[in-house]
């Protein structure tokens, strides 16, 4: 399969794993200081409306970048031969090289982000793995 197509399904799978871990897993009400939680049931339809088109289109992004990334980089992982693995390692790594030690970094100066840091840490990771996984899953 192209590698085009193999990053729109690793966008699609990202998209929907990103939905779910901020829109069912951080719903805490040390959540709400951020504005991740509109105060009422109508407010949160109306800003999930405006921002889905937004997030999907980000996730696509992603995808494609990704997958263009692992095509290029696949034959030095440590997984050879490619697959799923091979798609999760490359994609643990890189949000290990960019997004954990950004968080982590960050969480040491700024004390009252420190909860939405926490989020962001494990919501990239949810987030590289299943479209780690897809794309080694479908890139031949």
């Amino acid at each position: 399969m192209s590698w085009i197509v193999a990053g729109l399904i690793a966008g699609v799978g990202a998209f929907f794993s990103d939905f779910v871990m901020w829109g069912k897993v951080f719903t805490g009400p040390e959540m709400r200081a951020f504005g991740t939680m509109p105060p009422t049931p109508q407010e949160g339809k109306k800003m999930m409306a405006a921002n889905m088109p937004k997030a999907a289109a980000l996730a696509l992004v992603f995808g494609l970048l990704l997958a263009a990334s692992y095509q290029r980089l696949k034959g030095a992982l440590w997984v050879q031969g490619g697959g799923p693995l091979a798609g999760m390692e490359f994609a643990t790594l890189l949000w290990l090289c960019t997004i954990a030690l950004s968080t982590i970094g960050s969480g040491v100066w700024y004390d009252k982000v420190r909860p939405l840091l926490k989020a962001t840490f494990w919501s990239w990771l949810v987030r590289m793995n299943v479209a780690g996984l897809l794309v080694g899953f479908f890139v031949k």
